[in-house]
């Protein structure tokens, strides 16, 4: 049996069974959103470097870095001033709706969600999106790829305004979780830092790291957290 198979039956036989998903970088890629805000800020400020759109214009979703500047310093663009106007643009643009809307569904995840929801799971989508900004879209998003999301079992976790601490908001969330009663079967994030705290707050869950689209920085996952590269289950 396939650990993501494992998830479904113990599930199954849980009564109360609730699995907690992050969405960016784990539901969904955010690969073509970074793409997208670093091609309109090549088009922009082509003035500023003489292979700003040619570099841009090159890339595949699949070469752009977590930190957008690490893609732009591996192809020799390293002005300090190019880097910090880059980054100021991507921050005004990356949890906004026209950009979201570019995202597209990690391997296997709406299936995935779906037999979660389908074994009797409670599925909690526990995201750093802000209400405010990209609720409407957020919705949108889970409905036009197949996930549950207007129907019951299923809660959707938005952070109240986005200057919010994430790490901080993610953490009380954990309090809500546990108030639904519930029995925390799995866990699925892209971060390591969220992915271990969501380990020392529900130890006896399966925990996931989805893919490998997070900080550099970070500290490494747990001992407890079992890395995997999508949600496919096959």
């Amino acid at each position: 049996m396939s650990t993501l198979s494992a998830v479904l039956d113990r599930v199954s036989r849980t009564r109360h069974p609730v699995v907690v998903f992050d969405l960016d970088s784990t539901l969904f890629r955010t690969t073509r959103r970074n793409l997208r805000i670093l091609t309109g800020f090549a088009e922009e400020h082509a003035h500023l470097h003489p292979r700003l759109v040619e570099v841009a214009t090159s890339l595949q979703p699949g070469d752009v870095a977590w930190h957008v500047q690490t893609t732009l310093r591996r192809r020799g663009i390293t002005d300090p001033a190019v880097l910090e106007a880059q980054h100021r643009y991507w921050q005004d643009r990356f949890f906004t709706p026209e950009y979201v809307l570019f995202d597209e569904p990690t391997p296997g995840a709406a299936p995935f969600v779906r037999a979660c929801h389908g074994a009797g799971a409670l599925v909690y989508y526990l995201t750093g999106r802000s209400r405010r900004d990209l609720g409407e879209v957020t919705v949108t998003k889970l409905l036009r790829h197949g996930f549950p999301c207007l129907e019951g079992r299923v809660v959707l976790h938005l952070r109240p305004h986005q200057q919010l601490d994430e790490h901080r908001y993610k953490l009380e969330a954990h309090a809500e979780i546990r108030s639904l009663g519930g029995e925390v079967v799995a866990t699925f994030e892209n971060d390591p830092d969220h992915a271990n705290a969501l380990l020392e707050s529900f130890p006896a869950a399966s925990h996931f790291l989805v893919g490998d689209d997070h900080d550099p920085a970070a500290d490494p996952p747990g001992s407890g957290v079992v890395a995997i590269p999508d949600l496919r289950l096959a």
